[in-house]
């Protein structure tokens, strides 16, 4: 079973970051280019470690609060133009502020697009330095060999000098001048770079520490899109009741709790377009979103401890008989917990209220599980276990998910749900 390992919260916000990377894959790698550089300056300044950590923390995960392609887009080309443009800011700041190893990264990533001229005040300087490091990676041309680029970006950088900190600015004149700075940035921005650099602290992963990150990520997933604002918690909460009542230990009904938080990360890679669909999807359209479940498993077991949650979230949608996706894993090779995700995403699934249907009743509900097991697609045993708990695991669901829509509620700034708009 799963056993305690050491874990690096850089290794965290690293995954974080490559799973925010795929909304956009055109964008990918902008955070590590802002992480080398904001690290790069940091060092330059002599900030101490502590700030220099927290700096390349906030960097690596600056644009969290952007969720979707255009406003990532927005984030990333709307220049040197004022930071009222884009509230992703806020939002970023909203998603980590509560989850302690990222709390003092979080009031980075809220200033991270103010200009030094308007913030007479309050806004600490490693907000500074990440402005400074965002702005300069959006000048970079891929086409165009790095270091006859130097110029024509420093030139840019020196024409809207106003709205940078005086020290920051004056750090990277100093550091433009050596040409490793612009290789490293370029060919390999974070890879083994920045850990080799900075050592950032061990420790064991706690479990509380494993479901408040999965919470952040599945709200990263969830809040993406008004269909899916409540799914994960669904999933997560049908996961863990169904593996308590089968008999399973603590420490692996937790670890399948933080698996169904987890299970569709890798709609990240997904347009809005398809996931917000009101209708069939087509070939091409549905091609793409069963990508999702191989993307889930990519992203997961990039993070050291969890290898085995990233195998029991990316089975959600594989079948008994292999002919599920993206494995096809039949028979022994799909484990009991890896059914029992199956078995929770589809009952999330079909009895969750969306904005374009009703969910199911518990009848209708029950009747498609016991058709999907006698055509040899999910796990007769635990259905067996849902359909005799159906309305304890009903319940839960939907006490999970009420709670996450007020989140969700709370996330944007709506009315309170028992308020009318």
């Amino acid at each position: 079973m799963v056993k305690e390992e050491m874990f690096s919260i850089f290794d965290f916000a690293s995954g974080i970051s490559e799973a925010i990377d795929l909304v956009s894959p055109e964008l990918n790698d902008h955070h590590k280019k802002v992480a080398y550089i904001s690290y790069s300056i940091a060092k330059e300044m002599n900030l101490p470690d502590k700030d220099t950590k927290d700096i390349v923390l906030a960097a690596i995960l600056h644009d969290i609060g952007a969720f979707t392609c255009e406003e990532r887009f927005q984030a990333m080309f709307s220049l040197f133009e004022d930071s009222g443009l884009n509230n992703h800011p806020e939002m970023g700041y909203k998603l980590l502020r509560n989850f302690e190893p990222f709390a003092d990264a979080a009031l980075l990533i809220r200033h991270h697009h103010k200009h030094f001229d308007k913030s007479p005040g309050g806004v600490p300087i490693g907000s500074y330095i990440i402005h400074l490091a965002d702005r300069l990676a959006i000048l970079f041309d891929k086409k165009r060999e790095i270091l006859e680029q130097i110029p024509d970006i420093m030139k840019n950088m020196e024409k809207n000098e106003s709205i940078f900190h005086p020290d920051t600015l004056a750090a990277l004149r100093k550091i433009a001048k050596m040409e490793y700075f612009w290789i490293e940035t370029w060919l390999f921005p974070v890879g083994n770079l920045l850990p080799e650099r900075i050592q950032f602290p061990q420790k064991l992963i706690e479990m509380d520490t494993l479901l408040g990150l999965a919470k952040v990520l599945s709200q990263i997933i969830d809040f993406r899109s008004r269909f899916t604002a409540t799914h994960s918690s669904g999933v997560a909460a049908v996961a863990l009741e169904l593996a308590a009542i089968s008999g399973f230990s603590e420490q692996e009904c937790k670890l399948m709790e933080i698996a169904g938080f987890l299970h569709d990360i890798g709609k990240l890679a997904i347009s809005n377009d398809i996931l917000e669909k009101n209708g069939v999807l087509n070939h091409e359209e549905y091609n793409e979103m069963r990508k999702h479940p191989y993307f889930t498993y990519v992203i997961l077991s990039r993070i050291k401890g969890f290898e085995q949650i990233a195998m029991w979230a990316a089975c959600h949608h594989e079948r008994l008989d292999g002919e599920g996706y993206p494995f096809h894993v039949k028979g022994e090779n799909f484990s009991k917990l890896a059914r029992i995700m199956a078995v929770a995403d589809i009952v999330t699934a079909i009895t969750e209220d969306r904005p374009y249907r009703p969910g199911m009743s518990s009848e209708a509900a029950i009747e498609i599980l016991s058709g999907l097991v006698a055509d040899g697609g999910i796990d007769k045993w635990t259905v067996e276990i849902a359909k005799e708990n159906f309305v304890r695991i009903n319940e839960v669901r939907n006490a999970a998910q009420q709670a996450a829509l007020q989140e969700y509620a709370d996330y944007y700034d709506l009315p309170k749900l028992n308020e009318k708009p």
